[in-house]
């Protein structure tokens, strides 16, 4: 089977998706994840580190989080491809069949920016999102139109996202945005869901009760701490708490044929 997940961030995958994508791994199976911002901040007052140089750090840490999963070298090829006429740049893990894209597009990182490029192609008429690597800009129908081309790429036997209704949660503003984008690129042209897909809790998963133990967690735990040295904005003692929690709540599985409806309260939620 080949599975696809869709994150905001280059770390949302290993907080909140992960075992499940791990598992994945270790069961030999066709892996693509898809970090749908650049993760980026900007450059501030006394940092050495941000925009696409912290974009960067934190791809070496995925893409050292997911040697570390497969048990293999930290060693990448890279593949430029073309979704939806798009260019976008993937890699791949030598010896396996896990694939990592990235679209370099801005993400929301307040104060300087509390809404991010996700939210303002689903709210803001005619906007179009530039990526931060120079590669040419989308508008909505065109972001859409390139998650679909990796989806029809891919061929997933399911997808995974984020909540698309995480706003009403405390989620981040690109979880829920990224969410959304996805949901509505994976529908057919009649509004209805095409490929499976499960949506996962994000920051919320802190005030659940634990319910990953033992080998998953000792193995969520080893896997997210060759993440964190490579972001700067981390240390050893951070989100520790989610290492013991993954929530795939059964209300939030989209199944082929289920009428797609986005939340009608999210751009006034955040707005």
């Amino acid at each position: 089977m080949t599975t696809l997940s869709f994150v905001a961030h280059q770390d949302d995958d290993l907080l909140f998706m992960n075992p499940d994508i791990a598992s994945d791994v270790w069961d030999g199976q066709d892996v693509w994840i898809v970090y749908l911002t650049a993760g980026d901040i900007p450059h501030r007052p006394g940092s050495s580190y941000g925009g696409i140089q912290y974009a960067e750090m934190r791809l070496d840490g995925v893409r050292a989080a997911y040697a570390k999963t497969a048990g293999v070298a930290n060693n990448w090829h890279y593949e430029p491809m073309t979704f939806g006429g798009h260019p976008v740049p993937t890699n791949r893990l030598a010896g396996t069949n896990v694939h990592i894209v990235y679209t370099y597009v801005h993400a929301a990182a307040g104060p300087e920016d509390n809404f991010g490029d996700l939210w303002r192609l689903l709210n803001v008429p005619g906007f179009t999102a530039k990526p931060i690597d120079g590669r040419p800009a989308y508008t909505y129908a065109e972001f859409v139109g390139m998650i679909r081309g990796i989806i029809d790429h891919v061929g997933p036997g399911f997808i995974r996202t984020g909540s698309s209704i995480g706003h009403r949660e405390g989620d981040h503003i690109d979880h829920t945005a990224a969410a959304i984008l996805v949901a509505d690129a994976s529908t057919d042209d009649h509004g209805r869901t095409a490929v499976r897909r499960f949506e996962y809790t994000g920051y919320r998963v802190l005030n659940l009760p634990e319910n990953i133990s033992g080998f998953l967690r000792d193995k969520k735990t080893e896997i997210w701490d060759e993440y964190w040295p490579h972001d700067p904005e981390l240390n050893q003692w951070s989100w520790r708490a989610a290492m013991s929690r993954r929530y795939a709540p059964d209300g939030r599985i989209f199944h082929p044929g289920v009428p797609w409806v986005p939340p009608g309260d999210f751009a006034s939620s955040v707005a």
